[in-house]
């Protein structure tokens, strides 16, 4: 009979954490870190895995726990960058190692010890996503990618745009098939890109200035190249010391159809923006369509 009580017990009890894990992944990070603290049995729910896949940051300027403002290098003071340095531990002792996929908050200033609390604590890192700014040392990219040999896909801003640094994804990165520039593209990028992922499958360089001797050298080079998001993309050149812009019609003169068809373009206004349009809001002012660029990708798997 006692036996059977306690049968009864741990079924409730499982039915119970079953329960609370199909609520709390419905939850931001920022209120699932607050329902760790309501109880034992809640905080053992806040540790499933499955609720531990995605760790999404850019839901902390929406918290009632966080007061992030909508400007690039927020939280760049030392007090509030300690702040999320400690909630990035906390979270991640939560996670137990079972996050794959990190998107950092498009307007959190991102430090080394930002990037290396998240590196040593999610060695089964297959994406990432880089905030807008921020100031990362050589040794701290070199530290972060060595712990995240799986990394099959980044999302670059200005902040990665030194060369060190893919030096680093090249030597301990050999899986990366997916990148995502949100700043210029240049020749340098390009020769970068080229050098150290060789087996990238998808390029997405949408609404930014791209040099065409850039966009050249991918599609040449890259031979498992699928496609290239261009999306309202400004593709220029230096010729005898002048700069020309480059239509869609001048591109198809300069490309072989092969690599023009690996091309994502906006001729009839079908891509995201066009159909879209811009989230005005006076709250997500002046940067809002900056962090909307950030987001969308028609390359959905670059897209969060």
């Amino acid at each position: 009979m006692k036996k059977k009580d306690q049968t009864k017990k741990h079924y409730r009890d499982y039915l119970f954490y079953d329960i609370l894990v199909r609520i709390f992944i419905h939850l931001n990070v920022a209120d699932l870190v607050a329902a760790s603290f309501v109880c034992k049995t809640w905080n053992l729910a806040t540790r499933a895995p499955q609720l531990w896949k995605k760790l999404d940051l850019t839901t902390l300027n929406y918290s009632n726990y966080f007061n992030i403002p909508m400007l690039v290098n927020s939280w760049k003071d030392e007090n509030s960058s300690s702040k999320m340095t400690r909630f990035l531990k906390y979270v991640t002792n939560l996670s137990s190692g079972n996050i794959n996929i990190i998107i950092f908050n498009f307007y959190v200033y991102l430090t080394d010890d930002h990037l290396l609390t998240l590196a040593k604590r999610t060695p089964n890192l297959k994406r990432l996503v880089l905030p807008l700014t921020g100031n990362i040392s050589k040794i701290g990219i070199e530290t972060a990618m060595k712990s995240w040999s799986g990394l099959e896909s980044m999302t670059i801003t200005s902040i990665f745009k030194d060369r060190h640094y893919f030096t680093a994804i090249g030597k301990y990165c050999p899986n990366i098939v997916r990148l995502k520039f949100t700043c210029t593209f240049e020749q340098e990028e390009a020769e970068a890109v080229v050098n150290y992922t060789p087996n990238l499958k998808e390029l997405s360089i949408r609404f930014v200035i791209v040099n065409l001797r850039a966009l050249c050298l991918v599609l040449n080079s890259l031979k498992d190249l699928e496609v290239v998001n261009i999306s309202h993309s400004l593709i220029v050149d230096k010729l005898d010391g002048e700069f020309e812009m480059y239509s869609l019609r001048n591109l198809r003169n300069h490309l072989d159809a092969s690599y023009y068809r690996k091309l994502i373009v906006c001729e009839t206004g079908e891509c995201l923006r066009c159909q879209n349009g811009r989230n005005n809001d006076p709250r997500r002012l002046p940067h809002g369509p900056l962090e909307d660029i950030w987001r969308q990708d028609e390359i959905t798997s670059l897209a969060h």
